[in-house]
């Protein structure tokens, strides 16, 4: 009886324990809220930027802003406005452009003028063939300021437009007034902060 009683207690005592243990589960359990997945940070490589869908209110802006996103060159080209100058057969780099054949010095020529490393002019004969700009962002937009490099040739618009490219280490900038007036090309990520700096009397985009 006695070896009975000590079975029946050894029993009891194997189904209290087994109901305590946790069960083993066959499948992981799913992380919780307070459990995240870790994840490795991402990492963007060169300048934030603004979506070319980003519009700032201001009609010549924001008609600069519409070409660009449509990425379609003719959009762009119908909002360039000439600069009208005077050519010149003056040697070496800078001042007005250069007289082609057949014309003479002072000819007046309708241009779209380039700033970068050097100056150059594309003629309102070559325009046909501006593949416009490929960008991939809107960096920032300002008013553009009287510090702002200008001259007879090479002047300045009302606002301006920067946008980033896919190498990270170049930035144009359209030069706005009624349409495009003149395409800059910056090419050191240090010098954009400068540039605004000197060039933007007013920002109303800011560089994020």
């Amino acid at each position: 009886m006695r070896i009975k009683t000590v079975m029946v207690h050894l029993l009891v005592s194997l189904i209290f324990l087994s109901a305590c243990a946790p069960a083993a589960s066959a499948e992981p359990v799913a992380p919780t809220a307070t459990q995240p997945v870790p994840t490795a940070p991402v990492e963007t490589g060169g300048p934030e930027y603004y979506p070319l869908s980003t519009r700032t209110g201001i009609p010549d802006v924001d008609a600069v802003l519409a070409a660009v996103e449509s990425g379609d060159p003719q959009a762009l080209r119908d909002l360039v406005r000439y600069t009208t100058v005077g050519c010149t057969n003056a040697e070496g780099l800078g001042g007005p452009p250069k007289c082609r054949e057949g014309e003479a010095e002072g000819t007046l020529v309708n241009v779209l003028p380039f700033l970068g490393s050097e100056g150059h002019f594309l003629h309102e004969s070559e325009l046909s063939s501006f593949p416009g700009v490929n960008v991939i962002g809107l960096y920032a937009v300002y008013v553009v300021s009287d510090s702002a490099y200008s001259e007879e040739a090479y002047t300045t618009g009302e606002y301006a437009a920067m946008f980033t490219t896919e190498d990270d280490q170049t930035v144009i900038v359209l030069q706005i007034r009624e349409g495009i007036v003149r395409i800059d090309y910056l090419y050191s990520p240090t010098s954009w902060g400068d540039v605004i700096q000197r060039d933007a009397s007013e920002l109303i985009l800011a560089p994020k």
